[in-house]
């Protein structure tokens, strides 16, 4: 049997339930500007559903894998 879950590493302050998330949106979104965490994990019923970046790492993720793609095409 194999596992297809997905794996990341995540900071005990990067998990929030999708509960929490929905209540503490605004401030979220500033520890995301702010850089006080990279990435939120949401969660729900004990599962991993979601991740949120900010605009601006979403933007480097999105560069990094143009490049790659166009060093794979030559």
């Amino acid at each position: 049997m194999t596992d297809d879950s997905p794996s990341i590493r995540i900071r005990p302050d990067e998990l929030r339930t999708v509960r929490e998330a929905m209540r503490d949106l605004g401030s979220l979104l500033t520890s995301l500007e702010d850089g006080d965490v990279e990435k939120l994990v949401l969660t729900q019923r004990n599962r991993m559903r979601a991740v949120v970046v900010s605009l601006e790492h979403w933007s480097r993720v999105e560069r990094a894998l143009a490049a790659r793609d166009i060093v794979e095409r030559d």
